[in-house]
């Protein structure tokens, strides 16, 4: 009998006994198999089991590069030992996956970069090597595990990341990587780990292979716990500051700096800039603890009224180290509070925009894309500052708490500004927020109730409002504000922001042209491309079938009844976002935008605003442009032919309002909005509830911007009062203009509505 298991055991061919070779064989295969076991352990040798010498560390991390460019993730690592380390089997296998599967030598105090995506990286950092790549999977931009493998599948390194306090938040989408500071030190520690220096002009940034930026042989203090008030006081009061600081070399001294910047304050002669370019140094003084872990406290001395207090903490240890906290790399380079504020007794709150330093150019948040780089991949090009120096003050209904918004981007834009927010700091979900008042008041209303109005219906649509605004110091007035569609917006909504997202605009020309990809750059245009051909396959059924599965049906219906009610004649081929949400079955949905000309109003329109008549058919493929006799005999037309407001069907609008299935979901909607939404009874409490809110901004508004155009302050490009009229008279005519608006909104409901449903009749007859 054969005992299989155990030849198999000894090498021996399964099958064989002793006896069926001669010794001579036995001899030679017996060779043979200690000639390969020697192979084998000099292989593993070689292939980079570790000793005490080899000490391969992660050591730096890209996990949210900006633009949520996720091609541009990375992890660097890097020998802390004596020896060169052959990373041959050597794994990444926690968070994302790579193996080496080469052999690949990594020499002393060297580094190598894991891409997610080698050809983008090469492009993105030209002339830095080693860098391999891709490694498969994602890193989570709101943190997670990674651990880092020998070829024994032994965990040799590992962390356990976060985007939230008390690890650093500005590799969170700002530019900024996550370095780690003594590569020797546990990994899980927070301390240990720092934002890499920001770039002047926002993009993918770091230190990859090379030494971090935030390196050092012995840790400075550590800042574990930092009270002030977060409550802003009515008068102006000392600021008490306590931190908690701990080292164990001990804390030789902590010095608190402080600097004065005013925020409501129209006397300045440079507003929003600061009185004093040095800061004012405070020491702390030790009130508990010992020298290795104490608890310091310094009291910033009363400031005048309205004022913004920048701070921040240095801290010597024993061995000389310094420790400047925040981190200087930090996209929050200060901590900030407000000497006091008035109280807003207001039905709006109050935002207060302060630029401190040189104010950004108009267009200054416009990117560019171009094709370059190893696999035809677009590459951003922007120049937008990594990080700002302005200033929002927030002001509820009711209160006098100020939520401070510090080292935030004010850009200018048509009509007001683009405000850009931190990405750990949001107000009520928005990273940015557009501040407007443009060229006519009428605009400022319209928009926001042609928003409301998309929110009735269940859209997902973009917050919006009306605050006080302060500029620099001065009052401008109430101004609309409106939430930037961006990936802010689709967490807010609770769509993945890892989806594609594009914003139409009219001028593009092509189907490419007028789709701004606003996010994904690599992943360009094909998923749209493709949708529009399906939508333009006329194969009944199939076609229907393939829209329900491509597309969000409801949210379209819903889109296009709406933009039917308020009549947004330019919302059917221009004016809206897109957005794809991830995956191969990705669905469409669209997305609100740009309302100011809504509810009778377009181009030419009468000062009443009485226009109820744009057709059912309106948006449709076959829609033709309809004239009145006179135009017809005199030549007059709009761009597109026919009456002004007319447009051609849009990429979207013009297939889907076409297809049966489709416009029979449409008009129930359209009817059953008729019936409960869109009437004088529903409507009336939106209507009253603008009036009460807005009617004491119109007063205030009448008489500061009156009184600033008098005495030449005015800073606003769009003032619609006239300076030379007394204040009571631009009071009067604001409120009756004010009224005028009103009421036209409440007749484009009585009027359209009962347009619509005579439409809705006569488009069921033969």
């Amino acid at each position: 009998m054969i005992d299989r298991t155990a030849s198999v055991a000894q090498g021996i061919p399964s099958g064989e006994s002793r006896s069926s070779r001669s010794p001579f064989e036995w001899n030679l295969l017996h060779m043979q198999i200690l000639n390969r076991s020697l192979w084998v352990l000099l292989s593993l040798l070689t292939l980079g089991v570790p000793d005490a010498s080899a000490k391969v560390v992660i050591n730096e991390i890209m996990y949210h590069p900006p633009d949520d460019r996720d091609e541009l993730q990375w992890i660097e690592l890097h020998n802390t030992g004596d020896q060169a380390v052959n990373l041959a089997g050597w794994a990444l296998v926690k968070g994302v996956r790579f193996t080496f599967t080469n052999s690949l030598s990594l020499p002393p105090n060297g580094f190598i970069v894991i891409a997610r995506d080698r050809g983008a990286f090469v492009t993105h950092y030209p002339n830095l090597s080693p860098v391999v790549g891709d490694f498969a999977g994602q890193l989570s931009h709101g943190g997670e595990r990674i651990e880092l493998a020998d070829p024994t599948q032994k965990t040799v390194d590992a962390v356990e990341f976060d985007d939230a306090p008390p690890w650093p938040t500005s590799p969170d989408g700002m530019s900024s990587s996550l370095e780690r500071r003594i590569p020797t030190s546990p990994a899980d520690d927070s301390s240990q780990w720092a934002p890499s220096p920001l770039p002047p002009v926002q993009g993918a940034a770091g230190t990859p292979g090379q030494q971090n930026a935030a390196h050092t042989t012995n840790l400075p203090p550590i800042l574990r716990n930092l009270r002030f008030p977060s409550a802003t006081p009515t008068l102006p009061k000392p600021v008490r500051i306590l931190a908690d600081l701990s080292d164990p070399d001990g804390v030789e001294r902590c010095t608190l700096f402080y600097r004065v910047l005013p925020i409501f304050d129209p006397t300045s002669e440079r507003p929003g800039s600061s009185p004093s370019e040095e800061e004012t140094p405070l020491p702390m003084s030790r009130l508990s603890g010992d020298a290795q872990r104490g608890t310091y406290a310094a009291e910033i001395p009363v400031q005048p009224e309205g004022r913004l207090v920048r701070f921040r903490l240095e801290a010597h240890d024993r061995a000389g180290s310094v420790a400047s906290l925040p981190h200087p790399h930090d996209a929050h380079p200060t901590w900030s509070v407000l000497s006091s504020a008035p109280t807003n007794s207001a039905a709006v709150p109050f935002a207060v925009l302060t630029q401190h330093g040189p104010a950004e150019r108009p267009g200054q948040s416009i990117r560019t894309m171009d094709w370059s780089g190893r696999r035809s991949r677009r590459t951003v090009v922007s120049s937008e500052p990594s990080r700002g120096d302005a200033t929002l003050v927030y002001i509820a209904p009711g209160t006098a708490e100020a939520q401070i918004f510090d080292h935030i981007r004010i850009t200018p834009r048509q009509g007001g500004w683009k405000v850009r927010l931190q990405r750990d700091q949001l107000l009520n979900g928005m990273i940015t927020v557009n501040v407007l008042f443009e060229s006519q008041p009428r605009y400022v209303l319209a928009e926001h109730l042609a928003f409301e109005t998309y929110r009735i219906a269940g859209i997902p649509t973009p917050l919006s409002g009306h605050w006080r605004t302060w500029y620099n110091g001065r009052p401008v007035g109430y101004h609309l504000f409106v939430e930037q569609p961006n990936s802010s917006f689709l967490r807010r909504v609770q769509r993945n922001p890892d989806g594609d997202l594009f914003k139409l605009i009219w001028y593009g020309g092509d189907l490419i042209g007028q789709h701004e990809k606003k996010n994904n750059p690599e992943s360009g245009h094909a998923p749209l491309v493709e949708a529009v051909e399906t939508l333009n396959k006329n194969r009944g059924s199939d076609t229907w079938g393939e829209i329900e599965r491509r597309f969000n049906v409801p949210e379209f219906v819903n889109y296009y009844a709406v933009s039917m009610l308020i009549q947004n004649w330019d919302g059917f081929f221009n004016n809206y976002f897109l957005y794809r949400s991830p995956g191969a079955d990705g669905q469409w949905e669209i997305i609100p935008w740009d309302e100011d000309k809504t509810w009778g109003d377009y181009d030419g329109a009468s000062p009443q605003y009485d226009w109820y008549g744009m057709p059912l058919s309106y948006g449709m493929a076959g829609d033709q442009p309809k004239m009145k006799f006179a135009e017809r005999f005199l030549g007059s037309s709009g761009p597109h032919g026919g009456q002004m407001w007319w447009r051609q069907p849009g990429w979207f609008s013009g297939p889907l309002l076409a297809n049966p299935e489709f416009r029979k979901l449409f008009k129930a909607r359209l009817r059953e909005l008729l019936e409960t939404e869109f009437t004088p009874e529903k409507m009336e409490p939106l209507f009253a509830r603008m009036e009460r809110a807005l009617e004491p901004e119109i007063r205030y508004r009448a008489t500061t911007v009156s009184a600033r155009q008098r005495d030449g302050s005015a800073v606003d490009r769009n003032e619609t009062l006239d300076a030379s009229s007394p204040p009571q008279a631009n009071l009067e005519s604001s409120l009756e203009r004010f009224q005028r608006h009103m009421g036209s909104f409440r007749r484009q409901v009585q009027f359209r509505r009962e347009f619509l449903l005579k439409e809705l009749v006569r488009e069921r007859l033969p």
